[in-house]
């Protein structure tokens, strides 16, 4: 599914469905916004039904060091929120070693305030994938 396919009331519909999320992080993520290297938060209530607007973090370093991106996750995870949305954008595909630290620090900062993700994303030129949880120890 992509932006197009998505419903007219797409802001009432839960994002707990990947195709729905991804769908949604199309529409929300902009070519101009993946070449900014864009981080995309949607916050949602727990029924995953997002709460506007969503957060848009333009220029993000996705070379940053562990401490660094830890630091803003647990800043972005004390919203605290019900559930989240989160995608990773560039105008090339992010390394999948990146996108795999970056994965872990997602989950771990927003498990650790109790917001439930709903699914995380890498999206790059005209592309959207979900991206599969990093197994424990890696």
């Amino acid at each position: 599914m992509n932006f197009e396919d998505l419903p007219q009331d797409w802001t009432a519909v839960p994002l707990t469905s990947p195709r729905v999320a991804g769908a949604v992080v199309d529409r929300v993520l902009s070519e101009k916004l993946r070449a900014e290297d864009t981080l995309l938060l949607i916050p949602c209530d727990e029924r995953g039904v997002a709460y506007p607007p969503p957060m848009l973090i333009s220029e993000t370093d996705w070379q940053a060091d562990g401490q660094e991106r830890r630091e803003m996750l647990e800043v972005l995870a004390s919203l605290g929120v019900p559930s989240m949305v989160v995608a990773f954008s560039s105008s090339r595909p992010v390394p999948s070693g990146v996108v795999d630290a970056w994965r872990a620090d997602v989950d771990a900062a927003f498990a650790a305030v109790g917001t439930r993700l709903l699914g995380v994303f890498t999206a790059w030129s005209h592309t959207v994938r979900p991206v599969t949880q990093v197994p424990v120890g890696t």
